[in-house]
Parts: C-alpha cells; sequence; structure tokens
C-alpha cells in the first residue's frame, strides 16, 4: 500500500510534502531527499492521514532501531508506552495537530527493543491547495540526557534548599545559644559587680573599723611605727575598697569617680595620665553603662601599668549624639602585630575579654589597635532609652 524508497520521497507521497521538496525540478527534489535521509540527529518521518508511516530517515533508523522495511506502512502508535496507546494519545495528537495545525510534546517513547527514551516531538499537519488532509511531518528528537541533566540539577537544587534549610536551623540554633550566652554572661558580669560592691563594703565598714578599733586602743601603749603601719594599713583598706567599687560611682557619677581613679593611679604607678570628658557638661548616665565606662578605663590603664612601659597615657570620655566612645591611649612598647587578632590573655591580661564582653551587652563594640607608638583601646557603646538618667 505505501512505498518509500532510500528513504526519500514516493509518488505515493502526499503531493504537499512533494511541493516542500522544492519547485517540481527533479533536481530539487533529490536534494530536498537526500538532506531529509541524511539527517542523523532528528527522526524525520511523514504519516498519512490515520497515522501510518509513510517515510523513514537514517535518523530515525538509528533512534527507533526499526529498519525501513520494518516499519513503512506501520502506525506510528508503536513508538510509545503500552498506557498511552490505550488511552488513544497517539490519536489524540493527530486530532490536535490537524485542529491547530501544529502539536508539540515531550514524553516518554519507545525504541524497538522495548528502551524508553524521553522524546520531543513536533507533529505539522500537512495540507493540499485543495484542503484536503494529506498527511502529517513528524519530527522526534532524543532529549534523554537532557532530561537526566535537568533530573541531577532539580536534586541538587532539591539537596542544596536542604542544605540551606539545615544551616538556617543551625544558625537559628547558634544565635539562640549565643543569645542565652550572653543573657548568662550579662548575669554573670552583674554578680561579678555585686560581688565587687560586697567586698568593698566589707572592707571599708568590717575590716576598716576593726582597724580603727585597734589604733584606739594602741593609744594605750603610743609607738609612732605602730601608729604608721595602722594608718598604712587603713588607707590599703580604704583604697582597696573604692578600687572594688568607688561610692563616687553611685554617689555623684562618672566624673568625679574617672577622676579620682585617674588622679590615684597616676600617683602610684609616677604616669602622667591625661583625663578629658566631653562635652563639659558630661550627663548622668545610667549605673549599667557607668559602670561599664568605669570598668573599662580601669582595666585598660592596669594593662598600661603592667605591661606598656610608657611614661604616659591618655583617657578620652566623648558623648556624641547616641552613641558614648572611650579611649585610652598610651605611648609604650604596643602588643606586638602577632597577637592583635586573638589578643591572647597572657599578653593583655584578662580584663580585655571583660571589657569586651561588657560593651557587647549593650550592643557596642571594643577594639585593640596598635599605635606609633603604644597601643589604643577605644570602645563604642551606644545609648538606648533610659541610657541617660534625668535630674
Amino acid at each position: 500500500m505505501f512505498q518509500e524508497c532510500g528513504g526519500g520521497l514516493t509518488a505515493s507521497t502526499p503531493k504537499s510534502i512533494q511541493t516542500e521538496a522544492g519547485n517540481g525540478t527533479s533536481e530539487n527534489r533529490d536534494l530536498f531527499r537526500l538532506l531529509v535521509n541524511s539527517v542523523r540527529d532528528y527522526a524525520i518521518i511523514a504519516l498519512d492521514p490515520e497515522g501510518h508511516v509513510l517515510t523513514w530517515n537514517l535518523g530515525a533508523q538509528a533512534l527507533k532501531g526499526y529498519a525501513r522495511e520494518e516499519i513503512i506502512g506501520k502506525h506510528f502508535s508503536q513508538f510509545y508506552l503500552p498506557e498511552a496507546i490505550q488511552s488513544g494519545w497517539p490519536q489524540r495528537e493527530l486530532a490536535l495537530a490537524k485542529k491547530e495545525g501544529r502539536y508539540a510534546d515531550e514524553g516518554w517513547r519507545v525504541r524497538k527493543d522495548g528502551s524508553a527514551f524521553w522524546a520531543s516531538v513536533i507533529i505539522t499537519a500537512l495540507w493540499e491547495s485543495d484542503g484536503t488532509l494529506s498527511g502529517f511531518a513528524k519530527v522526534t528528537q532524543d532529549m534523554t540526557e537532557r532530561r537526566r541533566n535537568e533530573e541531577r540539577i532539580q536534586a541538587l537544587n532539591q539537596e542544596l534548599r536542604l542544605r540551606i534549610s539545615q544551616l538556617d536551623e543551625s544558625q537559628r540554633v547558634v544565635q539562640l545559644r549565643t543569645l542565652e550566652l550572653q543573657k548568662l554572661s550579662g548575669r554573670l558580669l552583674q554578680i561579678q559587680d555585686e560581688e565587687r560592691r560586697r567586698l568593698a563594703r566589707e572592707l571599708h565598714d568590717e575590716l576598716g573599723q576593726q582597724l580603727v578599733g585597734v589604733k584606739m586602743m594602741l593609744r594605750n601603749a603610743p609607738s609612732k611605727e605602730t601608729d604608721e603601719m595602722v594608718e598604712a594599713a587603713i588607707a590599703s583598706v580604704r583604697n582597696l575598697s573604692y578600687i572594688l567599687h568607688p561610692p563616687l560611682l553611685d554617689e555623684t557619677g562618672l566624673r568625679s569617680a574617672l577622676h579620682w581613679y585617674v588622679d590615684g593611679l597616676a600617683k602610684r604607678s609616677q604616669i602622667e595620665i591625661s583625663l578629658t570628658i566631653k562635652p563639659q557638661d558630661f550627663p548622668r548616665l545610667s549605673n549599667e553603662i557607668e559602670a561599664t565606662i568605669f570598668r573599662i578605663v580601669q582595666e585598660a590603664l592596669t594593662n598600661v601599668y603592667r605591661h606598656s612601659g610608657t611614661d604616659s597615657a591618655r583617657v578620652e570620655i566623648a558623648k556624641q549624639a547616641d552613641v558614648i566612645f572611650v579611649r585610652v591611649r598610651d605611648y609604650g612598647k604596643g602588643v606586638p602585630m602577632e597577637t592583635m587578632g586573638n589578643i591572647p590573655r597572657p599578653v593583655i591580661g584578662i580584663g580585655i575579654s571583660g571589657m569586651r564582653e561588657r560593651v557587647r551587652q549593650f550592643g557596642g563594640e571594643l577594639l585593640v589597635t596598635r599605635t606609633d607608638p603604644g597601643t589604643m583601646v577605644e570602645a563604642r557603646i551606644p545609648l538606648f532609652g533610659g541610657a541617660v538618667q534625668e535630674f
């Protein structure tokens, strides 16, 4: 019923297909047959109006495994999975191509050996000049490798989304643990300050009073050397008490407490220390922030005294808008460059980590940088609602 010769078009081929082959000359028809038959990357075939195979090129043979004599005249539904055939899908494709003029789809198709491959299919309806349907042109391309790549990409994307989700969850856990640690750290600092106050009171009120009592008892057996020793002990207890927690910090504020501490340290250490507090009408701050600033200056100057070898230092406290800047600069030997990243405790002292944590509790930051010469400790403390006291 159907004839196919050399993979090209024969007299039984629909007239519209023959027309597409050229302008009617033998040379053009031969060229068109050669073109279609030589294509190996695409299966290009012609179907009659009912879907039987009319032509079969080398690409169709390579893709589907049938030789020309095996497939010519067979219904193209042989290339579909059994369930697709049972549902009548091949006829549905022809009906859609006839209605719309063209039908494109991707789906599973079957080779002669029964293996399935993912195909891109385009079916085009072919019409005679008088409007009669003469058949269909069907072009099929093997897209199995592309589909596998897409599935691999989808799997990788899914795995990536899973990893990102796991990472987000891990970050949330880390953030939660960090908040918990910050709360615990803040509580430890609060307990430390409360313990300093308690020890300061006990030294001043109990041990100080006991030493005063001893001094009064010694009046019955006066001795200049003994009096001087007792006076020195009383002064040492009082000084230690004030260093643990200066009463001026609670009574008159940060400015008075800093001037008292800086003046006392300058006398004891023989280091010339300048103190600048701006603006002139520096306000009272919350107890927590004033204590934090005092401890930063105290710890920084202690490190200057112990490690820098300097004969001068500078302390600056400045309030700018809603931020407090604290800077302590010395002119000594400075921190070694190789330790600037982590600043190990044996080099700087155990107070640095405490200072940094105190500042972090208020959302600020503390930096220790090498200058030329010396070292700069700089803290930036944001002020929030309630940080400034009204009087």
